[in-house]
């Protein structure tokens, strides 16, 4: 690789400095444009097989992403893909030119444990680069940390307990692993890992074990869900359809959400059960709505689901309070397509809502929209003059909101 081509990386990578003084909110995507010009070089470096070349060249690239964070908004996660990408890149390199691994060990440790957070360190890439020497001494520079840091700082409850839990996973060992992930079980999540753990190992049994305790601790929430997820799987898979069925049974009568009968159906689906089911699932949330209004809707949500559109629209118009805007227009679209007289007042309704809702800038522009839409139903129902009277009646209501007016004139909605 001519040196030429070398010192054009370096001077890439220098692009990709942040100025603290800089406004952190603009400039982001230019400078993740250089980062993807990084990214391809090192890459090409890498595949002409001057890996050698491309690993400091890589971990600069890093080093240098990694500060610039420090000082700019990156909440749509721009540059932290790219800090990602060029992450890989560098352990890509030293799989293909391994450095000294003591080194590559350290610096590891020291970018996960004294680091802002970021980049995300996954050690099954660098395992090959590592080597058991490498990997010997980051799991002693890991148990130093651990020994001597403050057992209450960042660095010991997040950071050496994600190198620990990931040297476990690489060693292979699967008895090390799970004891690692069982140190601190205060999350559903960390049953769930386990039992990824056990499964991948073909250990499922104990895997069923595990997720039944995960279960048996804490049954509701998005992590028992993904926990409930992965025990319905292993019991179908192994063709235990009645055990995963009594299971999903089990949730939709604790919580009674539409999540927990979506999750039903598609369950029950998988072993031919469901048309014998159906009718008593749709009992259990049927009656929580009726002796708890908060449960609206998801019933809604399931009525939908089901098709049973005119119940839906029956239980929308009975409870009318309980429906967030975007569940009115769902609801509307669905019904205004044969009874458009019956969408009438919902956007009636809706227009008031969107015109008293002071906190949004574009609240006229949206009640414009749903006027149109309105009109539209009107016509559709052979009732062009009731539109009129409608016209003339909001404009004498609102005639004070002379944006909203002005806005009315433009778009042009009287006969």
């Amino acid at each position: 690789m001519a040196d030429s081509q070398v010192i054009e990386v370096r001077r890439l990578i220098d692009g990709l400095r942040w100025d603290r003084r800089r406004d952190p909110y603009r400039g982001r995507r230019e400078y993740g444009a250089r980062a993807d010009e990084v990214a391809a070089e090192i890459d090409r470096l890498i595949k002409r097989e001057a890996a050698a070349q491309a690993v400091p060249l890589a971990r600069r690239a890093v080093e240098r992403v990694t500060s610039a964070l420090l000082h700019m908004d990156d909440s749509s996660g721009i540059v932290g893909d790219r800090l990602g990408e060029l992450m890989l890149l560098y352990a890509k390199a030293c799989t293909a030119a391994p450095p000294d691994a003591k080194r590559l060990a350290a610096w590891l440790v020291k970018m996960r444990l004294d680091g802002p957070g970021w980049p995300e360190t996954r050690l099954a890439v660098f395992k090959d680069a590592l080597g058991e020497r490498g990997l010997a001494e980051l799991a002693r520079l890991v148990e130093d940390r651990r020994a001597a840091d403050d057992p209450d700082s960042w660095a010991v409850l997040v950071g050496v307990r994600d190198l620990r839990e990931q040297l476990a996973a690489v060693s292979g060992d699967v008895d090390a692993h799970v004891t690692v992930l069982a140190e601190d079980l205060r999350g559903t999540y960390r049953y769930t890992k386990i039992v990824k753990a056990l499964r991948a190992a073909g250990r499922d049994g104990d895997a069923e074990w595990w997720a039944r305790e995960g279960l048996a601790r804490d049954r509701a929430g998005h992590q028992a869900d993904q926990l409930r997820d992965r025990l319905v799987d292993l019991l179908l898979d192994h063709g235990r359809g009645d055990e995963a069925i009594a299971l999903r049974r089990a949730a939709l009568e604790h919580r009674t959400m539409h999540i927990d009968y979506i999750a039903l159906r598609k369950t029950a689906e998988r072993v031919g059960q469901w048309p014998d089911l159906r009718d008593s699932a749709l009992s259990v949330i049927r009656g929580r709505a009726q002796v708890d209004r908060r449960y609206v809707t998801d019933l809604l949500n399931v009525l939908i689901a089901e098709k049973l559109l005119n119940e839906a629209w029956g239980l929308a118009v009975a409870h009318p309070n309980e429906l967030h805007e975007s569940e009115w227009f769902r609801l509307i679209e669905l019904r205004e397509i044969d009874q458009p007289a019956d969408v009438i007042a919902p956007y009636q309704d809706l227009i008031e809502l969107q015109l008293a809702a002071t906190g949004d800038k574009y609240r006229y522009n949206k009640a414009v929209k749903t006027i149109i839409r309105l009109g539209e139903a009107y016509r559709r129902s052979g009732d062009e003059s009731g539109f009129a009277g409608y016209l003339a009646d909001l404009r004498e209501r609102h005639k004070r909101k002379t944006s909203f007016i002005a806005k009315l004139d433009r778009a042009r909605l009287d006969p």
